[in-house]
């Protein structure tokens, strides 16, 4: 003798996965309305780096003849947004990094305003991360450092765009 149970336990479950989809869908097409309506915080952000040489001498150096405190030597490094970045978009942060960092060459070096003795007597010392967070326009900016070192290290910057 059959049992008839399985085909019931089948359709139950049809019934049930029916229910799931129905149920589903309303929540899926908000969330693609919200997708479309929102902006795409990818494209509404961009980061670019650009590597500039510490070592005086060396074409785009950030390497300066002016002194700073502690015996040390101030860097000016100029970052240009690119031609090809779209007009809208403007630098909102630069982040700072020597390398190789474990290097006796950027263990000498930081940004301004440093601890505070080395930079102090530079007429802007600024935290990069500052630059343009609330206003925007800036699509080119000096970032001010110092260093007790001349030996050659990669002075990396990442820079971060936004509207």
């Amino acid at each position: 003798m059959l049992s008839v149970r399985p085909w019931e336990e089948m359709r139950s479950l049809h019934t049930t996965t029916r229910w799931i989809v129905f149920s589903l869908l309303p929540c899926a097409a908000i969330l693609l309305l919200l997708a479309l309506a929102c902006p795409d915080p990818v494209l509404a952000q961009q980061t670019f780096s650009i590597d500039l040489p510490k070592k005086a001498d060396l074409p785009n150096s950030c390497m300066t003849q002016e002194p700073a405190g502690s015996g040390g030597t101030f860097l000016r490094c100029r970052i240009a947004l690119p031609a090809n970045i779209p007009s809208n978009l403007f630098i909102r942060a630069v982040f700072f990094e020597c390398r190789p960092s474990d290097s006796q060459a950027c263990l000498n070096t930081q940004q301004c305003p440093g601890n505070g003795t080395v930079c102090d007597r530079h007429l802007n010392p600024v935290v990069p991360v500052d630059f343009n967070i609330s206003q925007p326009g800036a699509r080119a900016i000096e970032w001010w450092g110092w260093t007790s070192d001349t030996r050659e290290a990669t002075l990396h910057f990442d820079v971060t765009l936004g509207p």
